[in-house]
């Protein structure tokens, strides 16, 4: 395999145990599988954010250029951050590494945690390995949870260290009503 090969594409689209084809057509899991040309990977790296769309991610054509798999994925909250779910998204994550591992033949499957994916990922995986995940009270688990293929490995790049930490880190102290976010305390005002 040359240092950089020509890369072929292939879009997937396919059901979650929670979520089927919408009438639309649209697929709640879907993205862009690339991968050498003629060639099929047995290592391959998945990517997945929890509201942005991963598909063409930055590193897919430079991987797959190198002669791994790299498959964009995308959960049914592509842009649709204000219903998240985790045990969904964990779900739909699982469709897109057993798909890898079973339609593609991929031995060697690398999370990619990067940027808001980045915690993403560590919590799929980390399920994956040992069941920790639980949904809110009152709401079931969503199928196929405790039924997650774990990934062989986790590499992290540009990530943060997940919402909750981001957006409290994001607050204004300084901020004394809320109702107006000029009202500030100056002993408060790092800036």
């Amino acid at each position: 395999m040359t240092r950089s090969t020509a890369v072929t594409r292939e879009f997937v689209g396919l059901d979650s145990t929670t979520a089927h084809r919408a009438g639309s057509g649209g697929h709640p899991c879907q993205g862009l599988y690339h991968r050498p040309e003629g060639h099929r990977p047995t290592v391959a790296m998945i990517a997945t954010h929890y509201q942005i769309d991963f598909s063409e991610h930055y590193l897919a054509e430079y991987m797959a250029g190198r002669g791994f798999g790299f498959l964009g994925w995308n959960t049914r909250f592509r842009g649709f951050e204000s219903s998240f779910l985790l045990d969904h998204a964990l779900v739909d994550i699982g469709v897109g590494v057993r798909w890898l591992r079973e339609e593609q033949g991929v031995d060697t499957i690398v999370l990619l945690g990067n940027s808001g994916g980045g915690s993403l990922m560590a919590a799929y995986q980390a399920h994956a390995v040992a069941h920790h995940v639980t949904p809110l009270e009152g709401m079931r688990p969503a199928a196929g949870l405790d039924d997650l293929p774990a990934a062989d490995g986790y590499v992290a790049t540009a990530a943060h260290p997940g919402r909750p930490d981001v957006l409290t880190a994001w607050m204004d102290a300084s901020v004394t009503d809320e109702n107006d976010a000029v009202a500030t305390d100056p002993d408060l005002d790092l800036f």
